[in-house]
């Protein structure tokens, strides 16, 4: 989560939230962190700058409010004296972000986040295929509360993701996703969010910018700048079509069915 004086950024796993944080790092503060060769490797020059911030929000004088708690922290999760900030988050295509969650890895490095993985005799060599079903078929937890374990079975890890993130009550609406039989039931559960489509990252994010400034450069560098990815990401190669067949998309569409309702620009991908 990252607050601004402007707004609160709620960065949802793999909605191209590292280049957003960077981006808004730059905006408001002059500068950003730059990766390198995958590392966490910061110049002298960063670590500055870096060290002027922390010593101006000491003071209240940054414009740039803070990163607070979780690097992924959930509406839910939003200060009390933050609340009545614009909420910013992100959205991707499905197919895509099920790639992109099989290409980080992050299965392989903590298997415990993905229950009953460990179990299945392919691992850690699984094909995309083999991920896929796996999600679909382990135990239906909610990670972000282990308490809570009765999911609905019937859907997919991206909407179990996107209710915890943008809903009011994810908890109770885990155990039945039917329950949101439409689109002004759904709008009553989920907070007020602007989202940034990851297909669109760097022209949604300067247009949702010009509200709060009109620094035209800022913003053209915004536009312009290339994907910044998380340490231990490489820019994937293959498009994610490449990953699918037809039976798969059938079973990402039905098991993500609410995120296809929401944005329907996704429903239509072949």
């Amino acid at each position: 989560m990252v607050l601004t004086k402007d707004f609160v950024f709620i960065h949802m796993p793999k909605t191209g939230g590292t280049f957003v944080k960077e981006m808004l790092r730059k905006v408001y503060l002059g500068y950003r962190y730059r990766y390198r060769s995958n590392e966490a490797s910061f110049t002298l020059k960063d670590k500055c700058f870096h060290l002027r911030t922390r010593l101006l929000r000491k003071l209240s004088l940054a414009p740039w409010v803070d990163t607070i708690g979780e690097k992924h922290g959930r509406c839910d999760d939003i200060p009390p004296k933050y609340q009545s900030l614009p909420i910013l988050g992100g959205i991707r295509n499905p197919f895509d972000w099920y790639v992109s969650s099989y290409e980080f890895q992050s299965w392989r490095k903590y298997p415990e986040l993905y229950p009953g993985i460990l179990e299945n005799p392919h691992f850690p060599n699984l094909s995309f295929r083999e991920f896929v079903q796996q999600l679909e078929t382990s135990e239906r937890i909610n990670l972000f509360n282990r308490g809570v374990t009765a999911v609905d079975p019937t859907i997919g890890r991206f909407t179990t993701f996107f209710i915890n993130f943008y809903f009011r009550r994810p908890n109770e609406i885990l155990q039945s996703v039917a329950n949101l039989e439409s689109k002004d039931c759904i709008a009553g559960e989920m907070y007020p969010v602007t989202f940034l489509h990851t297909e669109t990252l760097n022209r949604d994010l300067s247009e949702y910018l010009s509200q709060f400034m009109s620094r035209k450069r800022v913003l053209r560098f915004v536009e312009i700048e290339k994907p910044i990815l998380p340490i231990g990401a490489a820019i994937r190669k293959r498009h994610w079509r490449d990953y699918y067949d037809a039976d798969l998309m059938a079973e990402i569409r039905e098991r993500d069915r609410l995120i296809f309702s929401l944005f329907p620009e996704y429903a239509a991908e072949r």
